[in-house]
């Protein structure tokens, strides 16, 4: 193997902690085996645990790659079933096992009582948090030095990963490396990165991290709006179409949706254009947030970024009228109402084929052009991520229209018929269903289910008539007089 670049500088890097984050194929496994064997021959009677979370991937995915190493090396190591470790033939040890438990009383107690020095955890992302803190206080081997070595496929910005290592590398005693395909390279053959770019070609919303490393969308299931490619259908949301810079227009009314969440509350706001658009202004989504400490936030946020609106409505989470899981002792309704809002909600906007029908209908304006050009919109600006602790950009409407919104693999049965529903995920649905309420509350381009259903009832009723009015002989022979077909 030869490392150059970012993995270069990973090889040789002596920080305590690193996070190296690759595309598929990046070669960070093997770069970090090879650091491991490094330490262990530098360092003779260091001890070292080479893991992933699940103790079954560890031994048939991570020990097989490790053993490749020390056999390129020329090692051979003895294996010790008891201890589940390889000892080098210099005394340095290195365990190998997964380090999930069986249960929750017992979460921590393949780590505890364990001395190392160096820790390596392949796929990182599967690691929970509180299982990394654990680890940490793991390193305590008087004589060597300490070091983690993390190597997870990039996770999305709300990942413990990006919070314990920041981008930008702001942390102390913390290092933050991001390899794409291309710095291995020299290890593939050709038709690897060929491959790899064309089953995620630059506008997939999945390149970021497959190919290029970074941190980015990674969700696991069909996207709501992402159209059906096994059936020839594009996309319904297309980035480059639909993310644009828009603003408000002062005459008419700012729409604002509130989502009460479990301490993810989300407001969005959006305007309806006269020629039967929708256009997405802006949005804060609140991670590990009150109710009322949201409120307070989302009201300055709308006066800063909508100063000239000439009136405001507002609808919200129909959950929020009656329960008060939100750890206050009010419902999500009442304290809106104390803060000075007006919600409006429709009782059943949570019903999966009130939801189904609500994405349909947004779907349609993705699909829609008017005079004002396409009917669909959402700002390229003014979306946040707001906690306790930090407070930044994050597009979550935008990603969750591109691939984060996904289907649930479950369907529910709604009057004998089986409907999707979306997935709740914890983060993409609160923006999501924010849009829905919107569109179910003040949208009303196209017909509701319930207007459907009634014109359907009515035309229904109209041909029961007809058919009763053909069948009686006193009518038919009304209808002839009146038609002049009734022979005098």
């Amino acid at each position: 193997m030869v490392f150059s670049g970012e993995m270069a500088a990973f090889i040789q890097d002596q920080t305590r902690l690193i996070d190296l984050e690759g595309a598929f194929r990046s070669g960070k496994t093997t770069a970090a085996l090879w650091k491991v064997y490094q330490s262990c021959i530098e360092h003779p009677g260091i001890q070292w645990l080479v893991c992933r979370y699940a103790d079954g991937d560890t031994q048939s995915k991570l020990k097989p790659p490790w053993r490749q190493v020390l056999y390129t090396a020329g090692v051979t190591p003895r294996w010790d079933p008891a201890e589940m470790c390889d000892t080098l033939p210099n005394g340095s040890v290195v365990y190998i096992f997964g380090l999930k438990a069986q249960d929750q009383v017992s979460r921590y107690a393949k780590l505890r009582g364990m001395t190392l020095a160096g820790i390596y955890v392949d796929q990182a992302e599967e690691l929970p948090h509180d299982v990394f803190l654990e680890l940490i206080g793991r390193l305590s081997q008087g004589g060597h030095p300490h070091q983690m070595l993390m190597t997870p496929n990039p996770p999305d910005e709300n990942h413990w990963l990006a919070a314990e290592f920041p981008a930008e590398n702001t942390l102390r005693g913390r290092k933050y490396y991001s390899v794409p395909i291309y710095a291995n390279a020299h290890n593939l053959p050709p038709e690897a990165i060929l491959g790899l770019e064309q089953a995620y070609p630059a506008a997939h919303p999945k390149h970021r991290s497959a190919v290029l490393g970074k941190r980015g969308l990674n969700v696991i299931g069909k996207p709501v709006y992402g159209g059906d490619p096994e059936r020839g259908l594009a996309p319904m949301f297309n980035r480059q179409l639909h993310e644009r810079r828009l603003s408000l227009n002062p005459m008419l009314p700012l729409c604002e949706a509130v989502d009460f969440g479990k301490h993810h509350p989300c407001v969005v706001w959006a305007q309806f254009t006269p020629y039967g658009g929708i256009q997405f202004l802006g949005g804060i989504l609140g991670q590990n947030l009150f109710l009322k400490d949201f409120v307070p936030i989302l009201l300055s946020y709308r006066a800063r970024w909508f100063p000239d609106h000439l009136e405001v409505f507002t609808c919200c989470d129909p959950a929020g009228s009656h329960d008060n899981s939100q750890g206050i002792d009010q419902n999500g309704v009442s304290v809106l109402r104390d803060y000075g809002l007006a919600p409006r909600h429709v009782d059943n906007a949570n019903a999966p084929q009130i939801r189904a029908a609500m994405v349909e209908r947004l779907a349609a304006y993705m699909r829609r052009r008017t005079p004002q050009g396409e009917a669909f919109g959402v700002n390229d600006t003014n979306w946040l991520l707001v906690s306790a602790e930090v407070v930044r950009p994050w597009g979550f409407l935008t990603d969750g229209f591109e691939a984060g919104y996904v289907w649930d693999e479950h369907y529910v049965s709604v009057g004998s018929k089986q409907i999707r529903k979306p997935k709740k995920d914890g983060w993409y649905e609160h923006g999501q269903n924010c849009a829905e309420y919107l569109e179910l509350s003040f949208g009303g381009a196209q017909q509701s289910v319930q207007q459907i259903e009634r014109h359907a009832e009515r035309m229904s009723q109209q041909a029961l008539r007809r058919a009763q009015r053909d069948n009686d002989p006193a009518d038919r022979r009304y209808q002839q007089v009146r038609t002049g077909r009734a022979g005098y």
